[in-house]
C-alpha cells in the first residue's frame, strides 16, 4: 500500500473504531461483534507498524474506550482499569504461555508457574472502595484512568454490602487495614432479564435489548429506586489494599501472594465471586478447563462470552507488566459465537435516522445463546448477494459477541427452488420517496429528508442520554407526536404545551409536566452534548467533545472548514469534510436555524481545554504547533506529549493557525511553508530551552 492510501485508511479506521467505542461504552448499543472490532483494531495496528511516521499519540490503538458520562462526577481510579487482550483460538493460548515462560524464565519461583481460569462475564466493569468497612465509593470503568461516581446506584445492588460484617479485617491478612478496593463485573441474570421484559411488555413499553446493554443503562440511571428494582448482580475478581498509598500503575499488594488468595479474601469479605475457578500448570490443562466451561455455558443463568486466563502469582504479574492497553499477564479467550439453524420466512426493511435502508431477516423463532431469536440483520444488498440469501432459505444464525443476531450462511442444499431474492427497492418502504446510494457507499438510502422514519430516528437521537437526555420522551411518544402531526423536527418539541400533552392518549398531567421540565433542561445541556444531538454523521460523543473544546458556539462550528477541522485531535480529513458538508447542507442549515429560533443555543458555549499536568503562565499554553524532521534528544511522540502537558496543541499540517514549527534535522517542505507563511520556526535547542522554562514556571506556580 502506498503512503497516501495508508494515511486515508488509517484515518478511516481510527474514526470507525472511535465510533464503535462510543456505541459500546457510552450508548450500550454495539452494532458489531468483539471479533469484528478486534479485526479493525488489528488492521490499524498493522498499518501503523508499517508506516510509523503516521502514528498518532491519540490513536485508538494506544487508548481504551470510555463510558464517561457528564451527568456523574469523575474520580481517578486507584490504578488504571485495563482490558485484557482478546484471543479467539487455542494457538493464541499456546503463544501466550510461551511468551510468559520466556519472560519469567529467571523468576525464582518459575517452577511453580500456574494459571487461573475463570468465566469472562458479559457485563459492566465496576470498582468499589470500602473505608473502615463501609462502602465509600463506586466507579465505572470510564476511560480506564477516570471513572464515573455511581456510588448511590451501586449501594442499591443487594450483593454489594453497604457495611461489611464484623471481623472483615481478618480476610485481608494484614492488621489495621483502613481502605481497600474490589473490582468486578455487574450483570443481569438471564431469568431476571426475561422477567423485566415480561413486565415491560405488559406495561406497553419497549423490551430491553439484551442483558449487557440493560446493565450498562441501569448503572447510569439517575433514579436509584429504579436501579434497585432492576435487580442487578455482581461477581468480584480483584482486590487492592490502598492504605500504603500504593496507587501507582505497578503497585503490588504484599498481603496476597496469588490471584487465588485474592479470590478467597473477597469471598471471606462477603463479596460474591464466581464459583468456577480452576488452576492449570500446562496448556493442555488450560484447554481442558476451557472446554469444561464452554460445556457449562448454556446451563448458566448469566451470559459469558469466554474465559479469563491469568498468571496466578501476583509477583509474576508485576514482573510481566503491561502494555498501553492491556496487562501482559492475562488473556481473554473468546468462545465461538453460538449458532442455530432456522428458516428465513421474510425480509423486512428498516429505515434509520440517516435514511439508510437495512434489510432484516424474519426468522422462525429459535433458541440461541440464552434468548429466543426471531430477527437478524442482513446489513445490505451487497452482503445478501455475497451470501446468496433468499426468502424461504434455511440459514445459519449466530449471535456476534452474544449480542447481535446475524445470518452467516445459507444451507443451499436444502433449497426447494421456491426461494426468492429481494432486490433493492426503488421507493422508500416508509414514505414512498426515491432511494439511492452515495458515491463510494454500499448503503441504500431514502432520499426524502421528511421521511417519518428519518424524522423519528433523528428525534430519538436528539433525546438520547448522551445528547439532550430528555426525560419523559421515549420512542413511542415520538411516534405518537409524529402521527398526530405535533412535531416535524427537534425544534418543534420546544413548542409542545403541557396542557395539550396532558390530553393525549395514555398521557396525563404528571407525564406532561415531566416532559416539559425535561425539554427545559435540554437547553442547558453541555455544549458537547448539543453538538452530538445534531446527529452529524460520523460524529460520536468523543468527536463532539473535541469539537466543543475548539469551537465555542454553533456559529464558529458552522464556519469551520474541513482543512482546519482535519487538524484537530480525533478528527482527520474524512470526518472534517463530513462536518463541513453537514453545516453547508440544506438539512443541516435548516436544523441549526430552527434550533436557533427556540433559543437552543446559548450566546457562548464552551468546554474547558483538555486537562493538563501544568497550568499557569507558560509560553506553550494555548498555542498550536507542528513537529517536523528528526529530534536528537526525544521522539516526536515525547515532544508532542510535552507540548500537550503544557497546554499546547500539536497538529500535522502548517497553516495560518500554526503558532510555531518545531524543526529537527532534515526538516523539509513544512519548514519552507512555515517560513513562507511567517510562522515562527524553532530548532531543537531553542525548543528544549522553552520547555525547561515553561516547566520551571509551572513548578513555581505550585501546580
Amino acid at each position: 500500500m502506498e503512503r497516501k492510501q495508508a494515511r486515508a485508511e488509517i484515518a478511516r479506521l481510527r474514526q470507525e473504531i472511535r465510533r464503535h467505542n462510543d456505541l459500546y461504552y457510552r450508548e450500550a448499543a454495539p452494532v458489531i461483534s468483539d471479533r469484528e472490532y478486534d479485526a479493525l483494531d488489528s488492521r490499524l495496528r498493522e498499518l501503523e507498524a508499517q508506516f510509523p511516521d503516521l502514528v498518532d499519540h491519540g490513536s485508538p490503538s494506544e487508548a481504551v474506550g470510555s463510558d464517561r458520562d457528564d451527568r456523574f462526577a469523575s474520580v481517578a481510579h486507584s490504578r488504571p482499569m485495563l482490558s485484557l487482550q482478546n484471543s479467539y483460538n487455542l494457538e493464541d493460548v499456546t503463544a501466550f504461555d510461551t511468551r510468559v515462560r520466556k519472560d519469567l524464565a529467571h523468576h525464582p519461583d518459575f517452577e511453580r508457574l500456574a494459571y487461573t481460569i475463570e468465566p469472562k462475564m458479559d457485563g459492566v466493569a465496576l470498582a468499589v472502595r470500602y473505608r473502615q468497612g463501609r462502602l465509600a465509593l463506586a466507579l465505572t470503568r470510564g476511560d480506564g484512568r477516570m471513572g464515573d461516581d455511581i456510588t448511590a446506584n451501586a449501594a442499591t445492588i443487594a450483593a454489594i454490602p453497604s457495611v461489611l460484617a464484623a471481623g472483615w479485617e481478618n480476610a485481608l491478612a494484614r492488621p489495621g487495614v483502613v481502605e481497600f478496593e474490589a473490582r468486578g463485573e455487574v450483570y443481569l441474570t438471564l431469568s431476571r432479564f426475561a422477567e423485566l421484559n415480561r413486565e415491560r411488555e405488559a406495561a406497553g413499553q419497549e423490551p430491553l435489548a439484551n442483558p449487557r446493554n440493560a446493565t450498562a443503562g441501569t448503572l447510569k440511571t439517575l433514579d436509584t429506586a429504579e436501579v434497585a428494582r432492576r435487580g442487578l448482580a455482581v461477581f468480584f475478581y480483584q482486590l487492592f489494599i490502598l492504605d500504603d498509598g500504593q496507587d501507582g500503575e505497578d503497585a503490588h499488594d504484599p498481603a496476597f501472594s496469588s490471584h487465588g488468595a485474592e479470590m478467597a479474601a473477597l469471598a471471606q469479605l462477603g463479596l460474591p465471586v464466581n464459583p468456577f475457578l480452576k488452576y492449570a500448570a500446562q496448556v493442555s490443562e488450560i484447554e481442558e478447563y476451557l472446554d469444561d466451561l464452554e460445556q457449562q455455558r448454556s446451563r448458566l443463568d448469566y451470559q459469558i462470552d469466554g474465559a479469563v486466563i491469568k498468571v496466578d502469582s501476583l509477583d509474576m504479574q508485576r514482573r510481566l507488566g503491561r502494555t498501553a492497553k492491556a496487562p501482559r499477564w492475562g488473556l481473554a479467550f473468546k468462545f465461538a459465537a453460538a449458532e442455530a439453524v432456522t428458516r428465513l420466512t421474510d425480509i423486512t426493511l428498516q429505515v434509520g435516522r440517516t435514511g439508510v435502508i437495512t434489510p432484516v431477516a424474519e426468522l422462525e423463532p429459535v433458541a440461541l445463546a440464552g434468548t429466543t431469536v426471531s430477527r437478524a440483520t442482513l446489513h445490505n444488498w451487497d452482503e445478501m448477494r455475497r451470501k446468496d440469501i433468499r426468502i424461504g432459505d434455511t440459514v445459519v444464525v449466530v449471535k456476534g459477541g452474544d449480542i447481535i443476531p446475524k445470518v452467516i450462511a445459507v444451507k443451499t442444499e436444502l433449497r426447494s427452488g421456491a426461494e426468492v431474492f429481494l432486490d433493492e427497492p426503488a421507493e422508500c418502504p416508509v414514505c414512498g420517496g426515491p432511494t439511492g446510494q452515495k458515491e463510494d457507499e454500499v448503503a441504500l438510502r431514502c432520499l426524502n429528508p421528511l421521511c417519518p422514519a428519518i424524522l423519528a430516528g433523528r428525534l430519538r437521537h436528539f433525546a438520547s442520554r448522551d445528547a439532550c437526555d430528555i426525560e419523559g420522551l421515549g420512542g413511542r411518544s415520538i411516534d405518537l407526536f409524529l402521527e398526530l402531526g405535533l412535531i416535524g423536527g427537534p425544534a418543534d418539541l420546544f413548542a409542545l404545551r403541557e396542557a395539550d400533552l396532558a390530553e393525549l392518549p395514555g398521557w396525563g398531567a404528571k407525564s406532561a409536566a415531566r416532559l416539559v421540565t425535561g425539554l427545559g433542561q435540554a437547553k442547558v445541556r453541555p455544549w458537547a452534548a448539543k453538538i452530538f444531538a445534531l446527529g452529524i454523521p460520523q460524529v460520536g460523543v468523543t468527536t463532539a467533545t473535541t469539537l466543543a473544546r475548539h469551537y465555542h458556539h454553533v456559529d464558529q462550528l458552522q464556519a469551520a472548514r474541513s482543512e482546519e477541522l482535519a487538524d484537530l485531535p480525533d478528527i482527520g480529513p474524512v470526518v472534517g469534510q463530513v462536518v463541513e458538508d453537514f453545516f453547508h447542507s440544506p438539512d443541516g442549515q435548516e436544523l441549526v436555524q430552527s434550533l436557533r429560533r427556540v433559543d437552543f443555543f446559548l450566546e457562548t458555549e464552551s468546554l474547558p481545554p483538555a486537562e493538563t499536568v501544568f497550568a499557569g503562565d507558560n509560553w506553550f499554553a494555548g498555542k498550536t504547533f507542528v513537529l517536523t524532521g528528526t529530534l536528537a534528544g526525544m521522539t516526536r511522540a515525547q515532544a508532542k506529549k510535552a507540548i500537550e502537558v503544557l497546554g499546547g496543541k500539536v497538529t500535522g499540517n502548517v497553516s495560518t493557525r500554526t503558532d510555531a514549527l518545531i524543526a529537527g534535522a532534515k526538516a523539509g517542505s513544512k519548514r519552507d511553508k512555515a517560513e513562507k507563511l511567517g510562522v515562527d520556526v524553532l530548532d531543537e535547542e531553542v525548543f528544549k530551552l522553552r520547555l525547561a522554562a515553561a516547566e520551571e514556571a509551572a513548578g513555581e506556580d505550585g501546580v
